[in-house]
């Protein structure tokens, strides 16, 4: 045991000397240590002794083959098949051993140079670029996160928003027709469209099961009150009615009214709430004011 730890201690120092021997030998091999590289087309000029700065890469393979290179006749540069764009930042990081910090946020740049750094075995700037890329990827999902959190609170921010909306209109809605209506709030809502003016407010002057059902107290509670809509509830509970812009009256006349309707909320045949306007050629019979009659539509 004791033997091997020593042979272990004693072996550091003499790889350190045999890599500066290797590094020093590299480097007087071209003239002043000075190379020329050709990269997808780019040319660099740099030295080996920043090219081989890292043991083990393809650089450090690359001159120890120092014979076998083959030059350009003309500049002597050594042609290298990949991205001459991307070297720029693989020449600068060996000179320097620096990534800059705008490059370690490029999410797309980073990616691009671990490849290029995986082809040139540079397991330092393999480690940073990975890093690098593990810490963009963490950014990103934060932020995802963030807005996908953002996004759910809007949303639920909106749709309470249209949920107090709907329930203050439904309130507004619910008042403009008396409790004693009976009637649902779409109903009502319904209603109101049909007469043209959603927020349309109404008194309950006449209730037959309150009033009575007789003419005479129709026409007593009703007559000479302006516009008015009636509302008939069947014993079936299928609902019904029509409004008229004319004031009841008991002059035993009909009377011309072009803004009068009728209309359906309920009904036997399924047919969905509907207003129905008056037949225009008979105009002069849209309402029949005889004291006799209850409220009365058409002829």
């Amino acid at each position: 045991m004791a033997k091997t730890l020593e042979a272990k201690i004693t072996s550091a120092p003499n790889e350190e000397k045999e890599w500066k021997d290797i590094k020093r030998k590299l480097a007087t091999t071209s003239l002043k240590g000075i190379v020329i590289l050709n990269v997808g087309g780019d040319k660099y000029e740099t030295t080996i002794d920043t090219l081989t700065n890292e043991k083990n890469t393809f650089f450090t393979d690359l001159f120890s083959k120092e014979s076998e290179l083959e030059r350009d006749p003309i500049d002597k540069s050594i042609f290298i098949d990949r991205n001459g764009k991307l070297f720029t930042y693989i020449l600068e990081y060996m000179r320097t051993n620096i990534v800059p910090i705008d490059v370690m946020e490029d999410d797309i740049l980073v990616h691009s140079l671990i490849i290029e750094a995986k082809k040139f075995r540079m397991q330092n700037l393999i480690n940073i670029l990975t890093q690098a890329e593990k810490r963009i990827a963490e950014a990103a999902e934060r932020q995802r996160h963030e807005v996908e959190t953002q996004r759910r609170e809007a949303e639920q921010q909106r749709d309470e928003a249209l949920r107090q909306r709907q329930e203050a209109e439904r309130l507004i809605i619910e008042n403009c027709f008396p409790i004693e209506t009976l009637l649902q709030p779409e109903q009502k809502m319904k209603l109101n469209e049909f007469y043209g003016n959603r927020y349309q407010r109404w008194e309950l002057i006449y209730k037959a099961s309150r009033d009575g059902f007789d003419a005479n107290a129709f026409h007593t509670r009703c007559n000479d009150k302006g516009p008015t809509i009636t509302i008939v509830r069947s014993n079936n509970n299928f609902i019904f009615g029509g409004y008229t812009a004319v004031s009841w009256t008991s002059d035993g006349n009909y009377k011309n009214d072009t803004n009068a309707f009728l209309f359906t909320l309920v009904n036997p045949h399924q047919i969905p709430p509907t207003k129905y306007l008056i037949d225009a050629t008979k105009i002069q019979q849209t309402v029949n004011h005889t004291g006799g009659y209850g409220p009365t539509f058409g002829g």
